[in-house]
C-alpha cells in the first residue's frame, strides 16, 4: 500500500481510500449512526479491502486513520455491522479493540437465503 487519502471531508462523515501503485485496494468510511441528536457521538464504520490485499495491514491502516478523525470530530464510539461468517473481518475488528454486542437473526437476504448480522462496537 503506497498511500491513504481522504475523498470526502470529515465532520459527520468521511471516506478514506487505500491505494497501491495507483490502484484502489481498500476503502473505509465513517457515518453518523443516526440522524437523532442523542446519537451524535456514535459513528457507523464500513470497511472493505480487496481480497488480494487482505492480511497485509491495509484494514488496520485505514481504521487507524479513521479512528483519529473520529476522535477529532467528537465521536466517542464506533459501531459496525458484519456477517457472522466474516471471520477475517472479525479477527481484524477484535485485534483493534471491538467487541461483539449482539446478532440480528435473519436480518437480510443474500443469494436467496436469510443471513444474520453481527453488531460490534468500540469505545474511543
Amino acid at each position: 500500500m503506497s498511500c491513504l487519502y481522504p475523498v470526502i471531508s470529515w465532520g459527520t462523515q468521511g471516506v478514506l481510500v487505500a491505494e497501491s501503485d495507483g490502484i484502489v485496494v481498500g476503502w473505509a468510511s465513517l457515518n453518523r449512526y443516526s440522524h437523532r441528536c442523542t446519537y451524535d457521538g456514535v459513528a457507523d464504520l464500513s470497511i472493505y479491502v480487496d481480497r488480494t490485499f487482505r492480511s497485509k495491514g491495509v484494514g488496520s491502516a485505514l481504521h487507524s486513520e479513521l479512528e483519529k478523525e473520529a476522535k477529532k470530530n467528537n465521536f466517542y464510539k464506533i459501531v459496525l455491522f458484519t456477517f457472522p461468517f466474516n471471520e477475517n473481518g472479525q479477527r481484524l475488528y477484535r485485534k483493534i479493540g471491538y467487541r461483539e454486542v449482539a446478532v440480528f437473526e435473519k436480518q437480510g437476504v443474500m443469494d436467496g437465503q436469510y443471513i444474520d448480522v453481527m453488531i460490534m462496537e468500540k469505545l474511543l
